[in-house]
């Protein structure tokens, strides 16, 4: 397992891992369901406690503190995180991506604060073609096939499909069941809808939200939301 672990979760984090501080506490910045589905990814991964001996939650409720949800406690305040002078995993466990942008960036000045990949074990993907950045979450039956580039703190859900020489940025959340085909370049803080489908070799620009089952047949250069088969931009009234 802690071969698995080392592929599944240190791929490119931005810290070298040392046998002497493998084991830490992962804090998931969140207490909704998405925070308790990156708990329960990180144990799929961590079985036998190799990595994480304990999972926290943050909130910014202090009324919420020591509240029990999966696999841990909620022990933190948010703005305890800038204060934190040991080494920590962190997973942002939010799934709005203006959110993961704003929290990171709060972050980010924290040298002990690292952002580790958590891949689940059935994500079907070949390392060797993938190149990843730090802080993605990549859950159960996702398909990345072959020279394919990920930056930082996405998140793709379940049975999502990326294709060959698909290149997405940073903050963006792939929800459910969506599809890029081969050679789709996505910005930064895109929404994708649940089942929504982005067809062969198109470029969608940053801060686009694509709505649930929409096909994009064509790029998509301006901010916005995005609509139905074909998808059109959402009208205002």
């Amino acid at each position: 397992m802690t071969n698995r672990l080392n592929i599944f979760v240190m791929q490119l984090s931005n810290f070298t891992l040392h046998n002497s501080d493998m084991t830490r506490e992962l804090l998931i910045i969140g207490t909704s369901g998405l925070a308790k589905e990156a708990a329960q990814l990180a144990r799929r991964i961590d079985i036998n406690y190799d990595r994480w001996t304990t999972i926290s939650y943050i909130t910014n409720d202090k009324s919420r503190l020591g509240e029990q949800l999966p696999f841990g406690k909620i022990s933190k305040l948010d703005i305890e995180l800038k204060n934190i002078d040991s080494p920590v995993d962190v997973v942002i466990g939010v799934g709005y991506p203006k959110d993961r942008e704003r929290i990171v960036k709060h972050l980010t000045d924290n040298p002990n604060l690292c952002f580790p990949n958590l891949i689940h074990p059935d994500v079907e993907i070949d390392f060797e073609l993938v190149i990843i950045g730090k802080g993605n979450m990549i859950t159960k039956g996702v398909v990345l096939t072959c020279n394919i580039t990920i930056g930082d703190f996405n998140l793709v859900n379940w049975n999502s499909t990326i294709g060959h020489d698909t290149e997405i940025g940073n903050f963006n959340v792939i929800n459910p069941g969506s599809s890029l085909s081969g050679g789709v370049k996505l910005g930064d803080a895109c929404l994708i809808g649940t089942g929504a489908r982005i067809l062969e070799n198109l470029s969608i620009n940053s801060n686009v939200v694509i709505g649930a089952g929409a096909v994009v047949t064509k790029a998509i250069l301006n901010s916005g939301v995005y609509i139905g088969i074909p998808a059109r931009i959402k009208s205002d009234s």
